[in-house]
């Protein structure tokens, strides 16, 4: 009965079996590889049991021959021994039972065996050694995969979830490179633009010049599209998600494609996202007499911090340009820093712009040292990121004249970030393999704790409810046993009797109780029954209120068991980007018993996805980046060819 493994069924001759799952075979989960080798000889341990209980059966059935003698005596002919119709007949029966009893149990472990492999990832795909073989469409295989693990593994937890947290986490396909080009305004974002593309497409100046978002790429022609328009592009997918935004966004979003000259720094296949500069304004006021918060306050009239964060989970390099006038980080700088690129530092570089425009060494150290002191704020390392001092071609005039900064070093750290914007495109399919691990590792905690939450929850519902209906039953069962017992007697219980005789008026008056008592016992009854439905409901409340201010110790509760040999700064780096969503879900339902639970077998494939695929994917990408700088790829491994065997056995 043991099921073909998928080594056996993925490659049928032994030169093939090197190249399935080589490496993934070494992760394969402990209870998984268990589970295949117990399977037969648990099969063999029901049989051998269902033996062992027919034999017992029979024995049963012929120790009660005794009892059935005479009943069978009675339509057996005179020509057969009684006896031995009873022995027979006690024996079938005991083997009858025995064999029933073997297949409902063989039955039931081939349905759990069943069931078990259907929880299991069922991929559509093979999982190579790419080390040692190479593939025909890298690309075709890594969008298949990534799709695959989107649909079957992240969609089903996210689907659960309030909200759908993750649900523009996710990758659609195809969809073009892009670099994320924001900062303060006038910090030099279109003119480092204009200086990439050899031409003046964007407006320039001190002043806030751009009210959108721009999508620049190198066409074949000239041509300019807006923004409902550039949704339904089928070269992007993604963007038709840019329509939650509101009709606000899409009315100050467009796409300009540019015929470049032939030697135009801006390659093929990459695009660049101009962004409005931030603007620093009071985080609350008022339009026409309404109190708005946030970005509507600001003048945009969409989120900008979410849009921001859209364009950065999906860019390949983010690059966040300062002004030495304006080095600080505050207001729509500081939420851009701390909510759109959190989790995001892999990506973006900190540029600080127009250093040109420094007279000395002392301004520059202020303005650098102001940048820094404001990027520690809000990225908690020891190491702040690297800082590349640059300013715009074109705009050293004063180079000649009383500037006393080393231009020249600048000019280089200039063409350092134009190189790393044109290898942008290297660096598309490795990001976008990084962002599904990290999406799989979130969805994963946001499992665990919400998992542990919920469980909490419902032990807490059903505690509290028990403690009020054990309230709530305890006087009524006292008032049952006063009045079994004889205590208490109620209005005209003994006179309606027969044969009992009757008692005095003060007897009576004494010992029965009259109706304004009894109406008065059932009234503070009721009000204790109120009371204790308004305390455990107030109860559960304060619970839920609790449970949203005490997350951080439910993650230490789950995560108790990786802590204890190191300090766990990953997942407590990731921590920071799960907890407002797990916030957001809470404070939107009722109680937390109510989200429905997370099985292990959902948090066992998003591992085997963890320590499998992710791996593969890694190589899939690795291939595409060598296409891409045009190396050459690691040959095929084939079987040795005859001839050349025969040759060699000859010689």
């Amino acid at each position: 009965f043991k099921p073909l493994t998928r080594r056996r069924a993925l490659s049928s001759s032994p030169a093939a079996t090197p190249m399935a799952l080589r490496i993934p075979r070494e992760v394969e989960p402990k209870g998984k590889r268990n589970g295949r080798r117990l399977r037969v000889p648990l099969l063999v341990l029901v049989s051998v049991v269902a033996v062992a209980v027919s034999l017992d059966l029979a024995a049963f059935s012929r120790s009660g021959k005794a009892a059935s003698a005479a009943a069978t005596t009675a339509w057996v002919g005179k020509n057969m021994q009684p006896e031995l119709v009873v022995e027979q007949s006690g024996g079938l029966r005991g083997m009858a039972l025995g064999v029933l009893f073997a297949l409902l149990m063989m039955g039931a472990v081939l349905a759990w065996g069943a069931i078990r492999k259907a929880r299991e990832l069922q991929r559509p795909y093979q999982l190579q050694d790419l080390i040692v073989g190479g593939i025909a469409d890298p690309e075709a295989d890594l969008t298949k995969i990534i799709t695959f693990i989107q649909d079957q593994v992240i969609v089903p937890i996210d689907e659960r979830l309030p909200g759908r947290p993750f649900e523009y986490d996710l990758h659609s396909f195809p969809f073009v490179p892009m670099v994320l080009v924001i900062g303060n305004h006038s910090s030099g974002k279109s003119t480092f633009i204009n200086r990439l593309l050899g031409v003046s497409t964007q407006e320039t100046g001190v002043a806030p010049t751009d009210d959108g978002f721009t999508v620049l790429e190198r066409w074949q022609a000239d041509s300019t599209e807006d923004g409902p328009t550039v949704f339904g592009c089928p070269g992007n997918r993604p963007f038709r998600e840019l329509q939650r935004f509101g009709q606000a966004f899409s009315g100050h979003f467009r796409r300009k494609r540019k015929l470049l000259a032939d030697n135009a720094i801006m390659p093929f296949g990459l695009q660049i996202v101009d962004t409005p500069g931030m603007i620093d304004l009071p985080l609350s006021g008022s339009v026409d007499g309404d109190n708005l918060s946030g970005h509507t306050a600001r003048g945009r009239g969409y989120n900008f911090v979410d849009v921001v964060r859209w364009w950065a989970k999906r860019a390949d390099l983010i690059l966040l340009l300062f002004d030495p006038d304006k080095p600080g980080t505050t207001g729509e700088t500081l939420e851009v820093l701390t909510k759109s690129l959190a989790g995001l530092d892999h990506k973006f570089l900190v540029v600080l712009n127009k250093v040109d425009q420094l007279d000395n060494s002392m301004d520059f150290a202020r303005a650098y040292g102001t940048l820094g002191w404001a990027l520690s704020k809000v990225i908690r390392r020891k190491d702040l990121p690297q800082i590349y001092t640059t300013y715009n071609a074109g705009f050293d005039a004063r180079a000649g004249t009383h500037n006393k900064l080393p231009l020249d070093d600048f000019a280089k750290r200039r063409e350092e970030v134009i190189a790393e914007v044109c290898r942008a495109k290297e660096r598309h399919f490795d990001n976008v393999v990084t962002a599904l691990e990290e999406t799989l590792r979130q969805v994963s905690m946001t499992a665990m704790v919400l998992g542990a939450i919920q469980a909490k929850a419902a032990r807490r519902l059903v505690l509290t409810w028990l403690v009020g209906a054990a309230l709530v039953a305890a006087p009524l069962g006292v008032l049952v046993w006063l009045v079994a017992t004889g205590r208490l007697a109620l209005p005209g219980s003994a006179s309606d009797v027969p044969g009992v005789a009757h008692r005095s008026s003060t007897e009576a008056h004494s010992e029965d109780l009259t109706f304004m008592g009894m109406l008065g016992v059932l009234s503070a009854y009721a009000g204790l029954l109120l009371a204790v439905t308004a305390g455990c409901r107030e109860f559960l409340q304060q619970s839920r209120r609790l449970q949203r201010t005490t997350l951080d110790d439910s993650f230490e509760e789950v995560y108790a068991d990786y802590f204890i040999h190191n300090d766990g700064e990953d997942h407590r780096a990731r921590w920071m980007n799960v907890k407002p969503k797990i916030s957001s879900i809470l404070s939107s339902i009722i109680c937390a018993s109510s989200l429905k639970p997370f099985p292990s077998w959902e948090l066992v494939r998003i591992d085997a996805c963890l320590t499998k695929d992710v791996w593969h994917l890694r190589q899939l990408a690795r291939l595409l980046r060598l296409d891409a700088n045009g190396e050459v790829r690691p040959p095929t491994r084939r079987a040795p060819d005859k001839d050349m065997n025969r040759a060699s056995t000859m010689g």
